[in-house]
């Protein structure tokens, strides 16, 4: 199976008349590829994609339970021209499989299309000002958490002041 960096909408097999040469298809395995600390996928756009939509990409490890990796893109008239558009995602992850969704949004906001696909990541990748322990502490969890231990920080403190 060919190593692409291409996710596209519509899935064909390398038997269908459409199927487009050289282009990613479900048997290719798809791959991120990386620009410095970003990771970069080319999507070829659906037919129903228009100027002013927005696409949002977003990988999670399969041994994780929040997003690694994410992305956004407002798609202009160059873009639906062209039939495609490069994607690059920030955030910070280890090497291994990510499911990645991409979803195309229309201009209300509603989600017109979408596509989720196993892509691989070779090798960690942690951006110049995030981290792994960083990206954990954005997920509403850690953020619920962390909130109660200031908030019981604060009594304490609040208590020992009072008690002097």
């Amino acid at each position: 199976m060919p190593n692409t960096r291409t996710i596209q909408f519509e899935l064909y097999t390398h038997t269908d008349p459409l199927f487009p040469i050289g282009k990613a298809s479900a048997l290719d395995e798809i791959v991120f590829d990386t620009q410095g600390d970003e990771l970069v996928l080319d999507c070829l756009l659906p037919s129903d994609a228009v100027s002013g939509n927005k696409l949002i990409i977003t990988a999670t490890h399969l041994d994780a339970r929040y997003v690694n990796f994410s992305g956004t893109l407002q798609l202009d008239d160059m873009d639906i021209m062209r039939g495609s558009v490069e994607l690059i995602l920030q955030g910070s992850g280890q090497a291994g499989s990510y499911m990645t969704q991409l979803s195309l949004l229309g201009e209300t906001g509603g989600v017109k299309n979408v596509v989720d696909a196993q892509v691989e990541l070779s090798h960690p990748l942690y951006g110049k000002d995030t981290s792994e322990q960083s990206t954990k502490s954005n997920q509403p969890f850690f953020k619920t958490l962390s909130a109660k231990l200031s908030e019981l920080k604060n009594d304490v403190l609040n208590g020992l002041a009072l008690q002097r």
